[in-house]
């Protein structure tokens, strides 16, 4: 059970950071657009500036977060159906 309340916070930390990155490099390609902007890379676009500019820490924290997440709540699954699995087989006898 510890193991599925980790794998769902980790998740939940996973969206937080990934949609806070998110909102700031939308927030902050504002700033590189219009006159007396800051100015962006024509080989990016406005939104990957933005994005390398925050830098690729955050995406890369909330990918390994979301898959730590999903592999703790997967296991935790897979042990609850293999314990249910040797309860019926007792039952059955």
């Amino acid at each position: 059970m510890k193991r599925l309340w980790i794998g769902l916070i980790c998740l939940v930390v996973s969206a937080i950071l990934y949609g806070s990155t998110l909102i700031a490099a939308a927030v902050y390609s504002g700033l590189l657009l219009g006159d007396g902007g800051l100015g962006w890379d024509p080989r990016y676009g406005v939104w990957d500036t933005a994005l390398i500019e925050i830098g690729t820490l955050p995406l890369v924290l909330a990918v390994l977060a979301g898959g730590t997440g999903i592999v703790l709540v997967v296991m935790e699954f897979r042990t609850n159906m293999a314990g249910n699995e040797e309860q019926h087989k007792e039952i059955g006898g």
